[in-house]
């Protein structure tokens, strides 16, 4: 949508060497059903080899904004996005995910009718025929169970999938630069927020369909990246008092029952015993990441 004038949301799409994917991302977002002025912001993060030709189609079309810059993670991308944007709001979602044409739709009016909350909506797998997708949509399935079982009283949202006031983005601080790679800069986000004594807000219908095949290597890289995301988290959480390791242990003190009760309403034993291999593996994953970065981190000492 070209709006010259102003606008009510700005979409930040944070993108690096996925350009077939980022495609179908923004012909997903060009079907939106919103009657007010909106616009998205693509940051390419660095991908080295020439933008497709539908990429900047679909950009020049919509008289959407695509920005370029040295690779330097995630975080920094959606904070140029933003620095970029017009919006009174500015949403979030990424490369590899198709939102629903109600999505934005759906998460404005709930920020409007939680002022001042970071609203998010829920996060569907779109390759349902790959095992470790499907087990990674699995393990967000359970953190939003546990984390935001009071959906008006959240605490956690991924980045692919949120939007809240850009006035409010700004004065937490935007995503922290200091994680290198994607894991756990969304969860140190929503932290610094309900440090603000700003809500978050869960809108399960605002949905957007991920697409990010998986190898078992890349399920393991996957989670090993997030545990080291994990550790940097915890230690900058520690530092400025917003809590610490035990306040998050309740999650896996409930986990074996919550995922044996999903599975047992599955009834199919030999599937549910790979899942439990494979959140096995996750746990790994996830626990050899967050003491590799500690090491690290104390040898950079």
């Amino acid at each position: 949508m070209n709006m010259k004038g102003p606008v009510t949301v700005s979409v930040v799409v944070p993108t690096y060497r996925r350009q077939q994917q980022l495609q179908a991302c923004l012909e997903a977002l060009a079907l939106q059903n919103m009657q007010e002025p909106w616009e998205v912001v693509v940051v390419d993060d660095g991908t080295p080899e020439p933008p497709v030709p539908g990429v900047e189609q679909l950009v020049a079309a919509h008289g959407w904004k695509l920005v370029r810059q040295a690779n330097a993670g995630p975080s920094a991308a959606r904070n140029r996005g933003v620095r970029e944007a017009r919006g009174e709001f500015v949403a979030f979602t990424d490369d590899d995910c198709l939102p629903e044409p109600t999505w934005l739709k759906g998460l404005l009016q709930a920020a409007r009718a939680h002022p001042n909350a970071l609203v998010g909506g829920t996060t569907v797998n779109g390759l349902t025929d790959d095992f470790f997708a499907s087990t990674s949509q699995l393990i967000v399935d359970l953190v939003y169970e546990h984390f935001n079982a009071v959906p008006n009283d959240g605490y956690f949202l991924a980045s692919n999938n949120i939007l809240c006031s850009r006035a409010w983005f700004q004065q937490v601080g935007g995503f922290d630069e200091g994680f290198p790679r994607a894991g756990a800069e969304d969860r140190d986000f929503c932290d610094r927020w309900r440090m603000r004594g700003l809500p978050i807000t869960w809108q399960p219908e605002a949905r957007v369909e991920h697409r990010h095949a998986q190898s078992f290597s890349q399920f393991v890289d996957l989670y090993i990246r997030y545990g080291r995301g994990a550790y940097r988290y915890q230690a900058i959480r520690k530092l400025r008092g917003s809590g610490t390791m035990q306040d998050d242990l309740g999650f896996h003190k409930t986990l074996p029952r919550r995922v044996l009760r999903r599975l047992r309403k599955q009834g199919h034993l030999n599937y549910g015993i790979a899942i439990l291999a494979a959140l096995c593996v996750w746990q790994v994953a996830n626990a050899y990441g967050f003491f590799l970065e500690a090491i690290t981190t104390s040898d950079k000492r």
